[in-house]
């Protein structure tokens, strides 16, 4: 279980970190109209998404699978 909260712990570390790094790469070079966003912008956004929502989304599906499994 100690194995288990230090990869919870690290994950969540790396995620504030991505998210703290997408919001300085776009205050840094906010996109002009018209044109599309950086490409390391995009690249950290989609592992955001990965890292963050995705989970998010799925431990939200077990709760709810859980709850109406106990009633």
């Amino acid at each position: 279980m100690l194995v288990f909260r230090w990869v919870l712990i690290l994950f969540g570390g790396l995620s504030i970190v991505l998210l703290v790094l997408s919001k300085a790469l776009a205050f840094m070079n906010p996109p002009r109209p018209g044109r599309p966003l950086p490409v390391t912008l995009r690249r950290v956004r989609r592992a955001l998404t990965w890292t963050v929502l995705v989970p998010a989304a799925l431990a939200l599906l077990l709760l709810a699978v859980t709850l109406l499994r106990q009633s």
